[in-house]
């Protein structure tokens, strides 16, 4: 059974009569989205759309954790923004000055991606949430249970926290930080604190000390005593989160026993998804590292990007590197189990079809017969060949004219194709069609030149479709007994100047036929 059914198949019979379910995910806003934060996101999308088609009524919703404090610097923000750390991110000024906030800039970004790729859901801001007051009876739940709270951290992680220590962090009115605030006393009404220049390394405090009220906006509960009270402020119902959250003593532990000790309820179905990988390293939006969010956007369609997440068990590592030839295989892949959809549509690969389209099936991009899907790779290899056109090569290749959707798939993968070939692709995609011979193609040995010229001899003959000219080349091939690597390298070192290219047969036949008769000869004389 395909996974997002077996999640949803638990889902329904751990809770028979309920009918709605609120569903909820987060990020902070603290720099261009990272790749592998898509994960969680597409995760709770499936178990949404999974839940409405067993007619149960879910939302899916999306926070931005914009009141948390700015805690590191990326790579690509001017090094002025460090006077910024510490202070809420939605206070931080935006990087391009047209945003509100330095956290309204990337959860832009973010969230026009996210709709993008057809996830349907709606958004919160935690500063929202705090500054209406919407937090202020969470708040004095978890004040009031300071003493129990301190319990919970020292038992499940190991964290001492000092009889000073009290589950809030307030907004310094001196300096306007977050970061660097350590609450130190509850009356009922207001919390004792002081801005400590070295509480944290990435901050700095101004050494303020006051009271003030937790209430509307003045402050928020730190991440592992905010979750629970989300949970049961929003009364979610559903909440996953990657490994490093799920990990033994971590903040989902802590979590779970806060709502369990304090709030006195049972914590949201848990859906413990790992991490997506680049060169085996966890990325990071704070500092800047791994491939982002927007990168990917760009260089894959909207439901190839939903595809790389759809096939792999959410329980099983996602490695990704976008250089070689993982992006012309990622496209292979959801090719065919396009169409196993149709051939198969209760396979697993059909269902992975099913939940990587962003229109539902009996919605406008899935109809009674398979589309026609040109190979990326093909796209790749036609757009370094010079008077290409793909759209009728498609049209030949099918042997019918092209629908509205089929050509709108081809042009888009022809802009990811060229985004590949320009950032990603090895060197055994690259090539450019010589227009003087060769230095190399002058080496060839007779049995090459041999095999070059009962090439010659069938193009003299008749006109050829790339894969007709490519089973033609075969044919001589084994006729001649020539190794393959030899035969091969004949072609590709007489029209490529190097050894290795693209499929012969298409590649000869997309180019000008006068043209190849004219370098075969020559070479072959």
């Amino acid at each position: 059974m395909f996974w997002v059914d077996e999640i949803i198949e638990d889902i329904v019979r751990k809770y028979p009569d309920k009918d709605s379910f609120l569903i909820n995910d987060s990020t902070t806003p603290s720099g261009h989205a990272h790749f592998g934060s898509l994960r969680g996101v597409i995760v709770h999308d499936l178990i949404r759309r999974g839940l409405q088609d067993k007619q149960k009524k879910a939302v899916f919703q999306f926070g931005f954790e914009d009141f948390d404090p700015m805690d590191g610097l990326p790579v690509y923000v001017d090094q002025t923004f460090e006077k910024y750390m510490g202070m809420p991110l939605c206070n931080v000024p935006a990087p391009d000055e047209k945003h509100k906030s330095f956290a309204e800039q990337y959860q832009d970004e973010l969230e026009n991606i996210i709709k993008e790729i057809g996830v349907d859901f709606k958004i919160i801001k935690t500063s929202d949430y705090y500054h209406a007051g919407k937090f202020n009876e969470a708040i004095k739940i978890v004040l009031d249970n300071a003493v129990a709270i301190r319990k919970i951290y020292k038992e499940v992680s190991g964290s001492e926290k000092g009889d000073d220590w009290y589950p809030f962090q307030a907004v310094c009115p001196k300096c306007g930080k977050i970061g660097t605030t350590k609450v130190t006393g509850w009356d009922g009404k207001e919390v004792d604190f002081t801005c400590e220049e070295n509480l944290v390394s990435w901050a700095k405090g101004c050494g303020y000390k006051g009271k003030i009220s937790p209430y509307d906006g003045n402050g928020k509960m730190p991440y592992k005593v905010e979750w629970p009270s989300k949970w049961y402020l929003m009364a979610i119902d559903i909440e996953g989160a990657g490994k490093d959250h799920s990990a033994a003593g971590g903040s989902r532990d802590i979590a779970n026993r806060i709502f369990r000790e304090v709030f006195k309820k049972e914590p949201p179905y848990d859906i413990r998804y790992e991490h997506l990988l680049i060169g085996g390293a966890k990325m990071s939006s704070s500092k800047g590292l791994g491939v982002t969010a927007k990168d990917m956007y760009d260089l894959l369609l909207a439901n190839l990007l939903r595809f790389l997440f759809v096939r792999t068990k959410y329980k099983k590592a996602l490695e990704f590197n976008p250089e070689g030839e993982t992006i012309p295989l990622l496209y292979d892949e959801y090719d065919r189990c396009a169409l196993a959809f149709y051939e198969d549509p209760k396979s697993d690969l059909a269902r992975v079809f099913y939940y990587t389209e962003i229109d539902p099936v009996g919605q406008s991009s899935l109809g009674s017969t398979p589309k026609y899907i040109l190979r990326f790779s093909k796209i790749a290899y036609m757009l370094q060949i010079p008077r290409v056109d793909i759209l009728a090569y498609a049209k030949e290749e099918k042997r019918q004219d092209l629908t509205e959707i089929e050509k709108q798939e081809i042009e888009d993968r022809i802009v990811a194709a060229k985004k590949w070939l320009e950032k990603y692709a090895p060197e055994n995609y690259k090539f450019t069609v010589q227009e003087k011979m060769p230095e190399a193609a002058k080496s060839l040995s007779n049995e090459q030149k041999e095999f070059l010229e009962r090439i010659l001899n069938v193009l003299k003959s008749k006109d050829f479709t790339g894969e007709d000219l490519h089973k033609e080349i075969h044919n001589i091939k084994k006729e001649i007994g020539i190794p393959p690597r030899d035969a091969f390298s004949a072609i590709y070192l007489t029209f490529l100047g190097k050894d290795s290219g693209p499929q012969a047969g298409w590649l000869l036949a997309s180019l000008d036929k006068e043209f190849v008769i004219e370098r075969l000869e020559e070479v072959i004389s």
